[in-house]
Parts: structure tokens; sequence; C-alpha cells
């Protein structure tokens, strides 16, 4: 992450405390839907850090934004930001939300999503994270796809292609595609997330496993690859499409022409 990174983002933190970890781990905070960083989305409005004290406030795009994704969101900066060296506690605010008092004190408290709505909720968050953590995967691996494409290589030619085909150096990624020689990739960081991302769902991420496997982890063959990609460009022009309208609705907010009712709940709740 560049010094420059975020720079206007509302931070007050003392230089006992390292502002660039902070961030860095903030901006590993994704919208479990969306697979975006939170920081990119623009959805954290302050930190402020206090004697190892950071208080952290997030305006999420509606005040009806669904209360389990909100949830997972506001766990996750407190996890990420407790790993910081001279954090003590991390307190999160959640203004303009209509389960904020909920969300802040379960959070805050370390408790279980279902122990915030104690009654009311009954839904295992950990299920809910591993379904968005599986549309992230697909919404990686069809970019991936998508440069591998457009270095020129054939569906053909990228089912033959292997972890260990992908070489990175120095910001770069390029193939190693055997008889067709190497093909330099026009973004290295869509390989590397989808690669960590298949790391993090447990799949094989070995030298000589194949390049693209589905997410029981077998080989994509040949003739179902055109197929399969087509099927991975649809979840991701969903994530996008759905991405996009959260930032409208969020500059909505910001510059005070929010008339938002519960018709405009986004399209996950």
């Amino acid at each position: 992450m560049s010094s420059g990174l975020y720079d206007d983002l509302a931070c007050s933190i003392p230089e006992s405390m390292d502002r660039r970890a902070i961030l860095e781990h903030l901006d590993r905070v994704l919208d479990p839907e969306l697979d975006e960083s939170i920081l990119k989305l623009g959805f954290v409005q302050s930190v402020q850090a206090d004697e190892g004290i950071l208080t952290v406030t997030v305006r999420l795009p509606t005040y009806w934004c669904a209360p389990n994704f909100s949830y997972l969101m506001v766990d996750d900066i407190r996890r990420e930001l407790m790993a910081v060296e001279n954090v003590r506690q991390v307190q999160i605010r959640l203004p303009d939300h209509f389960a904020s008092d909920e969300i802040e004190q379960g959070v805050n408290s370390g408790r279980s999503f279902t122990d915030a709505f104690s009654g009311e909720a009954l839904e295992n968050l950990d299920q809910l994270r591993d379904l968005f953590l599986r549309k992230g995967y697909l919404k990686r691996q069809e970019g991936l796809l998508r440069n591998l494409r457009d270095a020129g290589l054939s569906f053909a030619e990228i089912a033959q292609l292997r972890i260990e085909n992908l070489h990175f150096e120095e910001g770069s990624c390029w193939v190693e595609c055997g008889t067709a020689g190497n093909h330099q990739l026009e973004s290295a960081s869509l390989a590397q997330r989808y690669l960590e991302r298949r790391k993090k769902l447990g799949l094989d991420v070995s030298s000589g496993a194949a390049l693209i496997v589905d997410l029981r982890d077998q080989p994509v063959s040949a003739p179902k690859l055109e197929q399969y990609f087509v099927y991975a460009r649809t979840v991701r022009v969903s994530l996008d499409a759905n991405g996009s309208l959260c930032c409208a609705l969020l500059a909505a907010r910001d510059v005070g022409t929010d008339s938002i009712t519960s018709k405009t709940v986004r399209m996950d709740s």
C-alpha cells in the first residue's frame, strides 16, 4: 500500500502506533458479498486512536443494509485490527443503521451474531461467510481467465496450465505455455488474489496442481472450460452490479440526498 493511499481518510493516530499497518489491515476487510475492500468502497469514515484503543466509524450504503452482512464486516474489522501491534482494544461505531445498537454492542464485546440478536437470529455466519468466499473465488477466477484469454491463450491451452506455469516478478505476471511460448498477463494482482482465495478455501495450491479448478477442486476440462467461463462471468457481473449500486447509494448519503426506504434495500438483504 502506497504511503499516500487513503490520505483523505479521517485518521487521528499517534506516532506510537503504526498508521500504515492499521490501514493495511483495514484494507484486508472485504464486503462479504462484493469481495472488495471496505476502504476502497468508502465504507470507513474515520479511524481514531487513543492509548491503544482504536475507534473505527463505518457508514454503510443504506440504513437497511442486512444485519448479517454488516455484522460480518464490522467483526472482521475488529479481528484484523486486534492483530496490529500496540492495539489493545477496538471499538466499532456504525451510525445510521437500523441495528446499530445490537451490532455495536455485540461486536465490541466479542459476541457471536446469534448472541447479539438473541431470539431473532438462527443463522450460522460461518456458513454465510463460506458462501461469499466461494462467490468471490469465481469472480477472481473469471478475472484470471479473462486475462489469459486476452493474452492470446485458447481454452485448450488454459486447461493444460498448472500453477507452476505462473511466474511473478517485480509486480508483473507471465504464464509459460509450452510451445505457445510465454505470455504476460495484464494484471498480476488478479492472479495473486485468485491463488490467495484458492488457498483460503482449502483448494490445492501446489505447483503441479491444475491452474483452473472448480469449487470441488476438480480441474475444468478443455471442452467444458468455455461454458464454465460464461458461468463465472455471470457471477462476476452480478457482484460488480451490486458493488456499483452500493457505491452509488453511499455517495447519495454523503451528499445528503438519501431518501432511501425499505424498497431500496441492497439486493443481498
